[in-house]
């Protein structure tokens, strides 16, 4: 009867320690692709200085490049965040403003648009020259 008894205690702790009953699959977490910028469609384009030849920025729908020297910030921003360094934008915006504050690390800066018209607006860059830049 000893040996009835083991066997079936030894039988049950078998079937009760039989592996991991869960089905689920382990979560995988991809690399989530952040748009650090959403200049509005009024801006988006190259704008050089009135009276210059060549583009000073440009604004794709989730970018704000420095054209010389050729500075792409959402890039910069990129090549930062996985640095554990911040790296982010924030932006007001509106039909009639485009402002943003980058920080990446310790570099960044501060810009401030106005639209004037379809085809030109006004860089406020916290001095008192008024600075206009022309839609190319």
């Amino acid at each position: 009867m000893k040996h009835l008894f083991l066997a079936v205690i030894m039988a049950v702790s078998f079937v009760s320690c039989s592996g991991n009953d869960d089905n689920t699959a382990p979560e995988q977490t991809n690399p989530v692709a952040t748009q650090y910028f959403h200049p509005p469609a009024w801006i988006q384009g190259s704008w050089k200085i009135s009276g210059s030849n060549s583009a000073y920025f440009k604004f794709t729908n989730d970018d704000f490049i420095l054209v010389s020297p050729y500075t792409s910030w959402k890039s910069v921003l990129q090549q930062t965040a996985p640095t554990g360094q911040i790296a982010k934008v924030n932006e007001d915006i509106s039909d009639l403003y485009y402002q943003f504050t980058i920080i990446a690390g310790n570099s960044g800066g501060m810009y401030k648009f106005k639209r004037i018209s379809p085809t030109r607006i006004q860089w406020i860059n916290n001095t008192p020259l008024e600075v206009f830049l022309d839609k190319e």
